[in-house]
């Protein structure tokens, strides 16, 4: 008896230490970011930490709540970064203005370098991890902390990986069949749009490697030393990116085995909704409407008469609606009409009542809509959103809106759309069960691929010989322009001598003729 229960905690105890053996610390450093770009990994971090990994993460952004071995540094407001620079989406869409680079060039730039600053950040270079986990977009200012730590690192991507991510890690993906998220373009382009994709692309790359990235470079080194390689020269040695992306949504692009899809890792079938929220649900016989604007744009800086309008839409619905907004109060709310601060948005996607879902189009809500097999009435303001909205209509489930257009006639005709005509839900069901249909759920592929990274030491043997190699190399632009370069010499060269055999030719031919006219006159 004694021996068995020997034998029982000796097993209990070498259980314990091969899970401490196979545990890992891991860092995830994010210094400039929002809540949306943070919510779409977020779940990864979670599982990580419930599988016995110890996680620190870095982020600007303040926890949503504790989770099983995660440690959080709360770093720079962003969103006060946001208000303090009078960020109106709104008055830029009215206005015609796209996102000025220049402007955000300063925020992540001042964020940055307050960043560094931060005494738990600069503590991290004294602490030991065996892999950095790293949300990429407007974050390459982390690439010198991760270079001093000397640790594989691999990216995420809060959306399908854009081309000039992609062109860091060797995929370096054809303008002429990847449109650029800024033009939102369809998958099959035209002459004209391919005309103009490459040269977004070009525009957009040029203005990464010559303003945007020099800065990055200047910030790192400042703050950790100046022999700190070039962002390109860091970005070539991850191990791995994880891209939030799916082909069932966007087109597919030719990955190398160090690019894996796992849109989608943040959605999840709903949970039961808070009981104030059920019971203003149940009020009405007909569903409801779930309305926001995302996490970016400030609800309380629409303009008053957009506003109203919306409303007086919204009052003369049969339907009630839940609707995102920065407060819980507003003038002549109607009373099928709720506002809240924060809503469940995935819990209420997926509820039995819900009609439609009104949507700035962001990548986390339009995925999470697909995902529920929810239409959406699609209201696009800026960044990837035109092209998140015209993928949709593609698909047939949104009725898409312009902001500057929208009045009460097309705004209520779109919902009347959505609820009249079965084609828009029909069309997102099906979508839905294509997004689904995966041999291996998104959350656990992600895992699986993070742990991978770790038992084989950064797992340098997935990265393409393709991260040596520049744009004109990698298409073979240069070796093209050698062959052009022989063929055309070797044209010159023949062209050359046969101008130079005819020439002698001619020359023997004349003098010839010059003789034969020189004895016939002495003739």
């Amino acid at each position: 008896m004694n021996f068995k229960r020997s034998y029982i905690v000796l097993l209990f105890v070498a259980t314990l230490m091969v899970d401490h053996a196979n545990s890992a610390n891991i860092l995830v450093l994010s210094f400039f970011s929002t809540k949306s770009h943070k919510l779409t990994y977020l779940p990864l971090i979670e599982e990580l930490g419930k599988r016995g990994h110890n996680v620190t993460m870095v982020s600007p952004v303040k926890a949503m709540k504790a989770m099983t071995n995660v440690h959080e540094i709360y770093t720079i407001d962003v969103d006060s970064t946001l208000k303090s620079s009078n960020f109106n989406g709104f008055e830029m869409k009215e206005k015609g203005q796209p996102i000025n680079p220049a402007m955000m060039m300063g925020m992540i730039k001042d964020v940055c370098e307050k960043t560094y600053e931060l005494p738990p950040v600069t503590s991290l270079l004294k602490q030991k991890f065996d892999l950095v986990f790293i949300q990429p977009m407007f974050n390459e200012c982390v690439l010198g902390l991760i270079y001093r730590l000397q640790i594989p690192f691999l990216l995420f991507t809060p959306v399908s990986i854009p081309g000039w991510i992609g062109n860091k890690v060797g995929a370096n993906f054809p303008s002429s069949i990847t449109p650029n998220v800024m033009l939102g373009y369809p998958p099959e382009m035209n002459f004209y749009q391919r005309f103009f994709n490459l040269g977004m692309d070009t525009v957009v790359q040029q203005y990464m490697s010559l303003y945007y990235e020099p800065v990055m470079e200047k910030i790192y080194r400042d703050n950790l030393g100046q022999d700190i390689p070039s962002i390109n020269e860091i970005y070539s040695n991850a191990s791995l990116v994880l891209s939030n992306g799916h082909f069932s949504l966007s087109p597919p692009k030719p990955y190398f085995p160090d690019v894996i899809d796992v849109g989608g890792i943040h959605s999840r079938p709903a949970k039961p909704i808070p009981k104030d929220l059920e019971d203003f649900i149940s009020k009405g016989k007909d569903g409801f409407i779930l309305f926001s604007m995302g996490s970016a744009i400030r609800g309380d800086m629409m303009p008053d008469s957009k506003r109203k309008m919306i409303l007086d839409v919204f009052s003369k619905l049969k339907q009630q609606v839940l609707w995102k907004w920065e407060s819980e109060t507003m003038p002549d709310l109607p009373k099928n009409v709720k506002l809240a601060k924060w809503l469940p948005q995935q819990d209420l996607l997926g509820h039995k009542d819900i009609k439609m879902f009104i949507t700035h189009c962001g990548g986390g809500s339009t995925e999470e809509a697909i995902y529920h097999g929810v239409p959406l009435i699609g209201i696009p303001m800026f960044a990837d959103q035109p092209q998140n909205a015209d993928l949709a209509r593609g698909h047939g489930l949104i009725v898409q809106l312009d902001w500057n257009d929208l009045a009460e006639e097309n705004f209520k005709g779109a919902i009347q759309t959505i609820l009249n005509d079965p084609t828009y839900t029909n069309n997102a069901k099906k979508l839905s069960a294509l997004f689904k249909d995966r041999p291996k759920d998104p959350l656990e592929l992600g895992v699986y691929w993070i742990e991978y990274v770790l038992r084989h030491n950064g797992a340098p043997h997935l990265r393409s010989v393709g991260r040596k190699l520049n744009a004109l190399q990698y298409h073979s632009v240069d070796v093209i322009a050698a062959y052009v370069a022989i063929v055309v010499t070797t044209l010159y060269l023949v062209f050359s001598l046969l101008r130079f055999i005819f020439r002698k030719l001619f020359r023997r031919s004349n003098n010839k003729s010059q003789s034969v006219g020189i004895k016939k006159k002495r003739n």
